[in-house]
């Protein structure tokens, strides 16, 4: 009824109530302005202190790559649409989760979906918008892409996508990526850690002033 109704130039109740279902999860996604505004006020207003930067200047390191060089986001919903866009230099996505994090940087581990590249990402997420550049192997797709990583830790990582997911706040739950974009895969039990990422994450773990498994 409601494909119709757009076709006689009509919009009912239904129509505008996808509508605005639509719009708020766009806006979730990747209205950094939006995003800033729920995060609290305390949180808002440090954000609006901060530079706006595509790289600190203080930076060492791979950017992204190097606790010393991270990721400058707009807060933990700004950690959630930049990573989500972010692929690597064939255009696979990944999915992510947050380890902890070293003093004030947090720590992301991620696996692309076909579970061939593990990475450890860091992010500085006390900034008014997310950095418009990627890691060095990586690029950021050019539209908005639904959430596909959460900001907490998961204990079987990316097996648990699913609870995760389920357990995330409803009205972030909306803007998350369908499980049958991850399912096949992990139904294949296709996710393994390789020997070279263990030894990076432990030695990442042994700097952490906070892990998130703990």
């Amino acid at each position: 009824m409601g494909f119709f109704s757009k076709l006689l130039g009509k919009e009912d109740e239904g129509d505008k109530a996808l509508r605005e279902a639509m719009q708020m999860i766009w806006k979730i996604i990747d209205d950094e302005k939006f995003q800033n505004t729920l995060l609290g006020d305390d949180m808002e207003a440090l954000l609006k202190n901060t530079p706006a930067i595509d790289e600190r200047p203080d930076g060492e390191g791979a950017f992204g790559l190097d606790e010393r060089n991270p990721i400058p986001v707009n807060g933990a919903i700004g950690e959630l649409s930049y990573l989500s866009r972010l692929e690597t230099s064939n255009g696979e996505r990944m999915m992510f989760h947050r380890i902890g994090a070293i003093n004030m940087i947090d720590v992301f581990e991620a696996v692309t979906y076909s579970g061939s590249g593990w990475y450890l990402f860091f992010v500085d997420l006390y900034h008014p918008r997310r950095s418009r550049k990627a890691p060095p192997g990586f690029r950021i797709a050019s539209e908005p892409r639904q959430f596909s990583g959460f900001h907490n830790y998961c204990y079987n990582f990316p097996y648990d996508f699913a609870d995760a997911k389920q357990a995330s706040p409803e009205m972030l739950r909306l803007a998350y990526i369908p499980f049958g974009n991850v399912m096949p895969q992990i139904e294949k039990k296709a996710f393994a850690r390789p020997m070279s990422h263990k030894a990076k994450l432990d030695i990442v773990k042994s700097k952490m002033s906070s892990r998130s498994d703990m």
